[in-house]
């Protein structure tokens, strides 16, 4: 299995007001959000218990706190797969679908959300072709980009607003898998008011 060492966040996170004095925009909403683990993703995806996925998606929740003033309100990092998981002494946890979806979050107040977004992608030295994408209605900006780990490749979705900021990378998948829905689809499973 790929561990994306290539592919996740590898740059300490500086905080975004040392490289801008842009400040949040009261047009972008103050309604407080939250992040929620869900129990199935896109209705058949299940979380999974490999601990090398669960890591790299615990270490980009923890990269994310650094672009969140004060503390966060909440925080999520899990991975799911396509197929049953199995174990075994000899090969550890293994399945035989390689596909997974690292989700990867924090919400609270996030400034200037398009330099968050350059911030993310800089440190995201594996992934070209990065396009800005439809946020969907949660709002904010994101983008999305591809990369590769051995043989595997590895869609990149990122979103900041003024409330949330979150990454998901989508192990396996093909460019007719539509990547950028199934990132608006997840954040919408995800991303919810916290009122």
């Amino acid at each position: 299995m790929a561990v994306l060492s290539t592919v996740g966040c590898s740059r300490s996170a500086d905080t975004v007001e040392s490289r801008t004095s842009t400040q949040p925009s009261p047009s972008l909403g103050t309604a407080a959000m939250r992040l929620d683990k869900p129990e199935r993703l896109l209705g058949r995806w299940n979380e999974s218990v490999d601990r090398r996925l669960i890591g790299l998606a615990e270490k980009n929740m923890g990269f994310f706190k650094g672009f969140v003033r004060g503390e966060p309100t909440s925080a999520v990092g899990t991975a799911y797969v396509a197929a049953k998981e199995h174990y075994s002494p000899e090969l550890g946890v293994y399945r035989d679908d390689d596909r997974f979806i690292l989700l990867s979050g924090v919400s609270g107040t996030v400034t200037a959300p398009d330099a968050v977004l350059d911030a993310v992608f800089a440190g995201l030295t594996a992934v070209d072709d990065v396009e800005p994408v439809p946020s969907g209605p949660l709002g904010g900006k994101a983008r999305c980009g591809v990369g590769r780990s051995k043989d595997l490749r590895i869609d990149v979705c990122v979103w900041a607003s003024a409330q949330s900021l979150g990454m998901i990378h989508f192990g396996g998948l093909t460019g007719a898998d539509d990547p950028g829905e199934k990132f608006r689809q997840i954040r919408s499973q995800t991303e919810h008011s916290a009122g």
